[in-house]
């Protein structure tokens, strides 16, 4: 009688878990929990994002938008009191975030997703992840204008359907456009 009661709780609580962690990844905020990731002229890693709440240690995933899109898992070194990006058009409200970087990594420059605690899978070469809990997978994009990249995140399927999450990087030099009105009209 005891050991069917322990189950009973102990499912109990794994459906109560299970509830609590659907109904908070329903409280994702794009604009808080999605930032910039890039390498720096020095060789480290660094976040920009609107949100000045990151701690030490907090896991971070790196979208990169390579043609073949992946995921790289890292962790919140330090908060820094000054930018670390190499983009001149950075925001100085921004929060600056440093990471590490393992020796002859690159990428560039990747969308950083903070506080989630879903899966990302990757389907055809693209990575989604359902961000918000709502069933739906999000997308994830980078294109190019004449000297800088729009890294967006859409609620499906890139281009056709609602675009949650915009930033621009200025490369400061000229690249090739490949961009479509929907990557940054608003």
């Amino acid at each position: 009688m005891r050991k069917l009661a322990l189950s009973m709780v102990v499912a109990l609580l794994t459906v109560v878990a299970s509830a609590l962690a659907g109904e908070k990844q329903k409280d994702f905020n794009f604009n808080a929990q999605i930032g910039i990731a890039e390498i720096t002229e020095a060789g480290d890693g660094c976040l920009t994002i609107f949100n000045p709440t990151i701690q030490e240690n907090q896991k971070i995933q790196l979208v990169v938008l390579e043609k073949q899109q992946k995921v790289i898992e890292k962790k919140i070194l330090k908060t820094l009191n000054a930018t670390c990006s190499r983009n001149p058009e950075t925001p100085r409200d921004a929060s600056f975030y440093s990471f590490p970087i393992d020796k002859d990594e690159y990428f560039p420059p990747a969308i950083a997703v903070v506080g989630f605690a879903g899966v990302f899978k990757t389907t055809k070469g693209k990575v989604q992840a359902d961000l918000d809990g709502d069933g739906a997978y999000e997308s994830f994009r980078s294109c190019t204008s004449n000297e800088g990249l729009h890294l967006t995140v859409w609620a499906g399927e890139a281009l056709k359907s609602k675009r949650q999450w915009h930033e621009y990087y200025y490369l400061g030099y000229d690249v090739e456009p490949s961009c479509k009105p929907a990557d940054y009209n608003e």
